[in-house]
């Protein structure tokens, strides 16, 4: 077990000495390209704002809706959540919805499946970032998929 100081110590030789962060050194022309064009875009895509007006009309709609328990053992205990308290959980962050987007937009998939919908904010990155594509989501809650399914009518 190493003690805080000698951690701190090797953190900080890890950084200085890391070299491949920016793709440099990987053999790979496929990784390469897959780290300098998805990894390190820090391109701001027109697309993020349309998902984000989407994720913040969400967080702040207070509409209730109802709640089922499949049997996975929900400990909420509640009979309904607004759709703001929904977003705040199981959207995805903006980092990461917009890492999946970039990942959809290198690959192009023909068809994407998404298990777990929810309010669709991931759903909203996966399919502006190809509209060729054919999208299929899934949401166990019939109230949320509704809610959806309005999203991404919304969307185009």
């Amino acid at each position: 077990m190493y003690s805080p100081l000698t951690l701190a110590t090797k953190y900080i030789g890890y950084r200085i000495n890391a070299s491949n962060g920016k793709g440099h050194g990987i053999h790979s022309p496929f990784v390469f390209d897959f780290v300098e064009k998805v990894l390190n875009d820090k391109i701001a895509y027109a697309e993020y704002s349309e998902a984000e007006r989407l994720r913040k009309k969400l967080l702040a709609d207070q509409t209730p809706v109802p709640m089922e328990d499949y049997g996975a053992g929900s400990t909420s205990g509640r009979a309904s959540k607004s759709v703001s308290q929904i977003a705040k959980v199981s959207a995805k962050s903006a980092k990461y919805a917009q890492l999946l987007f970039r990942i959809a937009r290198f690959y192009r998939p023909h068809y994407i499946l998404e298990l777990g919908t929810s309010l669709g904010v991931s759903s909203a990155y996966l399919g502006l970032a190809d509209k060729t594509s054919a999208m299929v989501t899934g949401e166990g809650n019939y109230a949320v998929a509704t809610i959806a399914k309005n999203n991404f009518d919304s969307l185009g």
